[in-house]
């Protein structure tokens, strides 16, 4: 199994855009194919947007991805060849400034949205595990979704359909956890496998979520470590993921670096 790009190098960060291009892809075609394509142009561009549907109408907003192209590029290529409605994800480096980045997509008559860090755990020194329990006291353990039952019971709690069994073999290319307190499940995420064609493997890190009356009780941690140690015994060499600023300091508290940041825009109205 080949290892991942060098540290700090360029190369790991277009190869996080990517885990992140096709990670974020794979995680909304649980209801209907949401597809991942490179987009040749000035430097690196991914088209995130739904498989074609009997319906066209019933489409979902397309994600064009950016990292290098300048904002008439970017703008363009979404112009010529979006579907439908669109956003563009533009990606930044931390020594990028983002002030001229935000000026240029503003001058086309795009809106600034928000931005959310990119972040990447490199898998090598591992969080600790805390003793994490919910605000009655009650002790907090995690575990892999790899029962129809338990599969059953976390897809009524998220309102989404239950895992298929595809998704609780060992190999799955997408492992759920569950934090459980008794029998009730009051957190949960989602590690997406992604595989590169010299054979490097990276996850994608999703869904993270604890139920608002337990947060701040080491859930979400005891959840990330349990995670994260999986990701490295099926042979990831990095997790990635975006977070808002909140939950970033989680993220860092657990061994996740910042690489970059991800701005999102939105176009002008037609």
């Amino acid at each position: 199994m080949a290892d991942g790009p060098r540290p700090g190098s360029e190369e790991e960060f277009s190869w996080a855009v990517e885990v992140f291009a096709r990670g974020y892809a794979f995680v909304r075609s649980a209801t209907h194919p949401y597809l991942c394509e490179r987009v040749e142009g000035s430097g690196t561009a991914w088209v995130l947007r739904d498989a074609p549907r009997r319906d066209p109408r019933r489409g979902r907003r397309e994600e064009w991805v950016g990292h290098g192209p300048a904002a008439a590029d970017l703008d363009a290529l979404a112009g010529a060849h979006a579907r439908t409605h669109f956003a563009l994800s533009v990606i930044r480096r931390l020594e990028e400034p983002d002030g001229p980045l935000r000026s240029a997509y503003k001058s086309r008559g795009f809106r600034f949205r928000g931005a959310e860090p990119l972040m990447i755990h490199r898998l090598g020194l591992m969080p600790s595990p805390p003793a994490a329990r919910t605000a009655e006291g009650t002790l907090v353990r995690t575990t892999r979704v790899t029962t129809p039952a338990l599969a059953e019971r976390l897809g009524a709690v998220t309102r989404r359909r239950p895992l298929g069994p595809e998704f609780l073999a060992e190999d799955s290319p997408q492992r759920q956890y569950a934090a459980l307190a008794g029998a009730e499940i009051v957190g949960w995420v989602s590690s997406v496998v992604v595989r590169f064609a010299d054979g490097s493997v990276a996850t994608w890190c999703a869904d993270m979520y604890v139920a608002a009356e337990h947060r701040r009780r080491g859930i979400a941690r005891a959840l990330l470590a349990r995670m994260l140690r999986d990701d490295r015994k099926h042979a990831s060499t990095a997790s990635v993921l975006t977070a808002s600023r909140a939950g970033a300091e989680l993220y860092r508290s657990a061994g996740y670096d910042q690489l970059g940041e991800l701005l999102l825009f939105q176009p002008p109205k037609p």
